[in-house]
C-alpha cells in the first residue's frame, strides 16, 4: 500500500490533483528518460555518428510498454542506480547489437536532468492555466464588487471604508505578477542537459554541441552552455517561483477564512456537503483554505531546499542533486494542487455585502477620524487636532454617545463643522477615497497584460 499522501488510493486526492499526480507517475518518468535516449540517438544517427537503424530501432524499443517490466524491477532490486536498470534493459530489447548505442555519450545526470524539464514543461503549464482561471474569478469579483463599501482593517482592527473590489483587484494584480514572472522564467527553465560526465562533452565527439542542439530540438527544448550540471540556478528560481506562487495563494485563502469567522461573516467558502463538519450541521469549515495553507507550508521549506543545493561541489555534487530531484516533484504539485484549491474557493466564493455594510457600520463615525483630522487641522493645527479627536473618541465610547454630538457641542471643534460635515460622518461607507478610479486603473493593467497570454505555455 502507498505510503505518502500524494500516492493514496482510497484517500486520494487531498493534496495532489488526478492530473498533476499523473504528470509525475513513476511510468511516465521512466518513459520520459526512455523518450530522451531515443533523441539522443536519433540526433546522432542524424549526424552519422551511430547507424540509423541502430537508432530507429533505439527509439522502436524505448518505451515501458516494449520493454519487460518485471527485470527493470528486478534490476532496480539489484542496482540503486537511478537510470542504468532501465539502460540495461533498454539495451537487451535492442535487435541487432543496436543496444550497444543506447546512452552513447551521455552520463545519468543528463537523462534525469532533462526529464524533470519535460515534467516541469507540463506541470507549468497546467499551473499557468489554473492561475489565469484564478485571476480570472478575481477580475469579475472586482469588476462587480467595484463598489461594494466594506471595512478596511490595520493591525487587525478596523481602520478605513474600502470596497471589495478594491481588496479582490489587490489579489488579482498579485497573481498577474506572479504569471508575467513564470513567463519570464520558462524560457530560461525549458533548457535540457547532454554535457557528458563533467560537461566537456569528450565521449560525444567533436560534433556533441550539434549532438545536444539536435537532441533538444527533437524534444521541443533549448540547449545551454555551458552544461548546467553544477549551475542549478534555473531550477532555484523555478523553486522560488513556487513559494512565491504559494504566498499568494496562501495570503488570499487566509484572507478569506478571517473574514469568514462567524463574529466577521462577510464572506463564506462553500465546500461541498462532503467536507461539512462530521459532528456539527451547522458549521461551513474553510477546508479548501486551510488545505492551502497547510500546502504553503510544506512549499516554503522545500523551496529552501533546493536553494541550498546551488552550492554544489566540483562538477558533481549528487547530495544536492538528490535533494532537489525529491523536492521539485512535490513543489510542483504541491503548489499546483493549491492553485486548483484556489479555483474551487474563488469559484463557490459567497460575498455578504450586507455583514459588510453593518461591520463597517459598528464604531459609527469613529472611523472617519482620518477625515476629521485633516478637516480640522488647518485651523487647530494636527497636533492639537489629533489630540483632541482622541480625547472625543474615548468620551464617545464611554458615554455611549454618537461623536457628532460631542464634536458639534465641542467649543474648539463645533464652530468649525457645518451641518454638511456633520452629516458626511453619518455616511462612512462613502469616505472611500480612489478605491474606484484604483480598481478601474488595477484593472485595465491587468488586462492590457492577459491580452498577451499564450493560451499554453510554449515551447
Amino acid at each position: 500500500m502507498p505510503s505518502h499522501p500524494i500516492d493514496f488510493e482510497l484517500q486520494a486526492h487531498y493534496f495532489v490533483t488526478p492530473e498533476l499526480r499523473e504528470v509525475f507517475a513513476e511510468e511516465r518518468r521512466l518513459n520520459r528518460w526512455l523518450q530522451v535516449e531515443a533523441a539522443l540517438a536519433r540526433a546522432q544517427a542524424e549526424l552519422g555518428i551511430i547507424p540509423s537503424e541502430a537508432a530507429g530501432e533505439i527509439a522502436d524499443k524505448a518505451s515501458l510498454d516494449q520493454l519487460d517490466l518485471e527485470r527493470i524491477r528486478q534490476e532496480y532490486q539489484r542496482s540503486r542506480n537511478s537510470l542504468l536498470p532501465l539502460v540495461k534493459v533498454l539495451r537487451q530489447a535492442c535487435a541487432g547489437g543496436s543496444g550497444q548505442y543506447v546512452h552513447h555519450g551521455a552520463t545519468t545526470q543528463d537523462i534525469l536532468d532533462t526529464g524533470q524539464v519535460l515534467e516541469l514543461r507540463d506541470a507549468l503549464r497546467i499551473i499557468y492555466r489554473d492561475l489565469r482561471r484564478v485571476e480570472e474569478i478575481l477580475i469579475a469579483l472586482s469588476t462587480s464588487h467595484r463598489n461594494t463599501p466594506m471595512i478596511g482593517r490595520t493591525h487587525g482592527q478596523q481602520a478605513l471604508p474600502i470596497t471589495f473590489g478594491l481588496k479582490t483587484v489587490t489579489w488579482a494584480a498579485e497573481v498577474r505578477r506572479q504569471l508575467e514572472r513564470l513567463k519570464s522564467l520558462y524560457p530560461r527553465v525549458m533548457a535540457g542537459q547532454l554535457g557528458g560526465a563533467v560537461g566537456t562533452m569528450a565521449a560525444l565527439g567533436p560534433q556533441g554541441r550539434e549532438v545536444a542542439k539536435r537532441t533538444m530540438a527533437l524534444l521541443g527544448l533549448g540547449w545551454l552552455v555551458p552544461a548546467w550540471h553544477t549551475s542549478r540556478d534555473n531550477m532555484a528560481e523555478t523553486a522560488s517561483w513556487f513559494a512565491l506562487v504559494a504566498g499568494t495563494l496562501e495570503k488570499i485563502a487566509n484572507e478569506v477564512f478571517l473574514l469568514g469567522k462567524t463574529e466577521v461573516g462577510e464572506l463564506a467558502e462553500a465546500p461541498p456537503d462532503s467536507l461539512m463538519s462530521s459532528t456539527m450541521p451547522h458549521k461551513r469549515n474553510p477546508v479548501f483554505c486551510q488545505r492551502i495553507a497547510a500546502l504553503a507550508r510544506q512549499i516554503r521549506p522545500l523551496a529552501a531546499s533546493v536553494l541550498e543545493g546551488m552550492a554544489h561541489e566540483h562538477e558533481r555534487d549528487p547530495r544536492l542533486l538528490w535533494s532537489e530531484w525529491l523536492a521539485m516533484p512535490q513543489l510542483s504539485m504541491y503548489t499546483g494542487t493549491a492553485a486548483a484549491y484556489m479555483v474551487a474557493v474563488l469559484d463557490g466564493l459567497e460575498v455578504r455585502q450586507e455583514k459588510m455594510m453593518v461591520n463597517l457600520l459598528q464604531h459609527r463615525e469613529t472611523v472617519m477620524t482620518e477625515w476629521l483630522l485633516f478637516r480640522l487641522a488647518p485651523a487647530l493645527g494636527k497636533a492639537a487636532a489629533q489630540e483632541r479627536l482622541h480625547a472625543l473618541v474615548r468620551r464617545s465610547g464611554e458615554e455611549a454617545r454618537p461623536l457628532r454630538e460631542l464634536l458639534a457641542e465641542d467649543q474648539a471643534t463645533g464652530p468649525l463643522l457645518t451641518a454638511d460635515d456633520l452629516e458626511t460622518l453619518a455616511h462612512p461607507e462613502r469616505y472611500n477615497g480612489l478605491a474606484f478610479e484604483l480598481v478601474d486603473d488595477a484593472l485595465a493593467w491587468i488586462a492590457a497584460h492577459r491580452q498577451h497570454d499564450p493560451e499554453v505555455l510554449l515551447p
